[in-house]
């Protein structure tokens, strides 16, 4: 009987063990890091909002952890989410330079990336990166694009004005003061339109495949596997969703 009781104490032990560690598991919460992108995230009158944003939340839900989403400069962005433990990043294009560096969990956006002038400036126009190279560009720190532009010979010091976010971008095109962006044309829009500059045209060359390009959520690779895990099951879940399917193509 002794021996009985004491292996009923020794289970009960093991499986209040076992549940305290679920319910830890459950409520660790990750933090979420994003660079302000009015097509897929974005803060406003007190809310995060964006169609990454909600598929965040979804896959979230699903995984049943929590995550506090803080927007900040790109580069610092993804810093941050390569080094530290426990980090989503969101929305990062995956590239096979970063491919090792991250766990990625689910594909939130098609996107591009062409050179962009102002239509009334002809003579700021590219069609390739040749062309590009004999002008000024504003590109974002860190960005896929940055990335892009340094491996095929682009220099911060002869053809590349670096800033830390598309506003910032937008800002030196209105002004004039670069030729070109390297940006998806359609972020491209929505930054006029919301600035009421709608009477500003742009020009790029017609999209190409090479020009297109996937952007994820993904987190860092230093982050425990058992809630990687969680979140890559939550998100092949939710990926067979009609509510995924609009919000990707959105």
């Amino acid at each position: 009987m002794r021996f009985t009781i004491h292996s009923l104490l020794f289970i009960l032990s093991i499986t209040s063990s076992l549940y305290a560690f679920a319910n830890e598991t459950i409520k660790t919460e990750l933090l979420a890091v994003a660079n302000e992108n009015r097509l897929l995230q974005y803060y406003e009158n007190g809310e995060n909002k964006g169609p990454s944003i909600e598929i965040l939340e979804a896959i979230l839900k699903e995984a049943q952890l929590e995550a506090k989403v803080v927007f900040m400069p790109w580069a610092r962005a993804f810093l941050t989410a390569k080094t530290k433990p426990n980090t989503l990043i969101l929305s990062m294009i995956r590239t096979p330079e970063r491919e090792h560096n991250f766990h990625w969990i689910t594909q939130v956006s098609h996107a591009t990336r062409v050179f962009i002038s102002l239509k009334n400036k002809p003579e700021s126009h590219a069609d390739n990166m040749q062309q590009a190279k004999q002008k000024l560009i504003a590109v974002i720190l860190g960005s896929a694009g940055y990335n892009e532009l340094i491996s095929n010979g682009f220099s911060d010091k002869k053809n590349l004005y670096v800033v830390a976010d598309a506003e910032l971008m937008m800002t030196l095109l209105e002004n004039e003061r670069v030729d070109l962006v390297y940006e998806d044309p359609y972020n491209v829009r929505s930054i006029l339109n919301r600035r009421g500059k709608t009477n500003i045209d742009i020009r790029y060359k017609k999209i190409a495949p090479e020009n297109e390009r996937i952007s994820y959520i993904a987190i860092s690779k230093p982050t425990d596997i058992k809630i990687v895990n969680r979140l890559q099951q939550a998100a092949r879940k939710f990926e067979k969703t009609q509510e995924y399917s609009r919000l990707v193509l959105e």
